[in-house]
C-alpha cells in the first residue's frame, strides 16, 4: 500500500472518530433529558416497559465509546506506520516537519507556522514540495 492510500486511510480513520465522539455528546445530551408527560394524545401503550427512558441513550453512549477506543488504537499504529514511512522519504527536516504536523497530526497551517516560527505560505510550500516528493516516490 503506497504513502499517499496510507494517508487518507488514516484522514478517514480521523473523521470516523469524531463523527463517533459527536454522537457521544449527543447521547450525553440524551440521556440527561426527562420526557415529561404528553398531554392530549392517546397513549398507545399502556403496560411500562420498565426501563429507565435514558438508559437506551447510557448504552448507546458506551457503545460509541468502546468502538472511538478501538479505532483510536488502530489510527495509532497507523499514524506510526506513516511517520515511519514519510520520514524515511523526506530529508529535509522542515518539509519533513510540515507534512508529519498536517498528514499525521492533522495540525492547521497556522498552527503549524506559529509552532515552527515561519509564515503561512513557507508551510504551504513546505508541505506541497513534501508531498510532491511522497508522491514521486509512491508511484516508483
Amino acid at each position: 500500500m503506497g504513502i499517499i492510500n496510507k494517508l487518507s486511510e488514516l484522514s478517514a480513520l480521523r473523521a470516523k472518530i469524531v463523527r463517533l465522539e459527536g454522537q457521544i455528546e449527543y447521547c450525553k445530551e440524551q440521556s440527561m433529558k426527562i420526557p415529561g408527560p404528553v398531554w392530549g394524545e392517546e397513549k398507545l401503550h399502556t403496560q411500562p416497559s420498565g426501563k429507565a427512558p435514558f438508559e437506551k441513550w447510557i448504552f448507546k453512549q458506551l457503545d460509541f465509546e468502546k468502538e472511538v477506543k478501538e479505532l483510536q488504537e488502530e489510527f495509532e499504529t497507523k499514524s506510526i506506520k506513516a511517520a515511519e514511512a514519510i520520514t524515511s522519504i523526506l530529508e529535509d527536516e522542515q518539509v519533513l516537519k510540515a507534512v508529519l504536523y498536517r498528514e499525521v497530526s492533522f495540525m492547521k497551517y497556522t498552527e503549524i507556522a506559529e509552532k515552527m516560527g515561519v509564515s503561512k505560505s513557507y508551510i504551504y510550500r513546505l508541505h506541497d514540495a513534501g508531498m510532491e516528493e511522497i508522491a514521486k516516490r509512491d508511484k516508483v
